[in-house]
């Protein structure tokens, strides 16, 4: 069962309570979350080229990535971390896995301090999801710099950036 939290139906923040920071429990359907997933990677795969700027463009599989290392148990963040990632590279010509270990290295980051942030204003979710997509960026730019000698720096660190800018644009609308 889903709870509804300030901002969603998945969502919850961190609250507090007699001083100390606690957070919510979430309980998220596994259902919803594959019915979600689907959706998110159809409309990416299908139609988010047609809202991009140039070669920016908003990825909603790494949003939902960012939510799940955001709100679910870290078990659950890391295992919906790599199958996310591996629908990514199924959807790219990228080698299989590539994106998994970025999406997993970026959940393991994003746990291990999340509970420490008082996330009670959305300004701070979108802040962290901007976070989570630029280090997967950055990771999948280096990666492309360190196996092409015709690579340029400066366009894959400023798609990076563009597209971790219009992510968390997207990101009120999920949490």
């Amino acid at each position: 069962m889903g709870s509804v939290g300030r901002n969603g139906p998945f969502s919850c923040h961190a609250c507090s309570h007699r001083g100390v920071l606690a957070t919510e429990i979430v309980i998220i359907r596994k259902g919803r979350l594959i019915v979600c997933a689907a959706a998110m990677f159809l409309i990416q795969v299908a139609v988010a080229h047609r809202f991009s700027y140039g070669f920016l463009r908003a990825d909603l599989l790494y949003l939902l990535a960012a939510f799940l290392a955001l709100e679910a148990s870290p078990r659950g963040a890391l295992w919906g971390a790599l199958a996310i990632g591996m629908l990514r590279d199924l959807a790219s010509s990228g080698r299989l896995g590539g994106s998994a270990l970025v999406l997993v290295a970026a959940a393991a980051g994003m746990l291990a301090f999340r509970d420490r942030i008082y996330r009670e204003k959305i300004l701070v979710d979108v802040l962290l999801v901007f976070l989570f997509v630029l280090f997967c960026g950055v990771a999948q730019a280096t990666a492309v710099a360190l196996a092409s000698q015709a690579a340029h720096w400066g366009t894959l660190l400023g798609g990076a950036l563009g597209q971790a800018a219009l992510t968390a644009a997207l990101c009120p609308i999920l949490f």
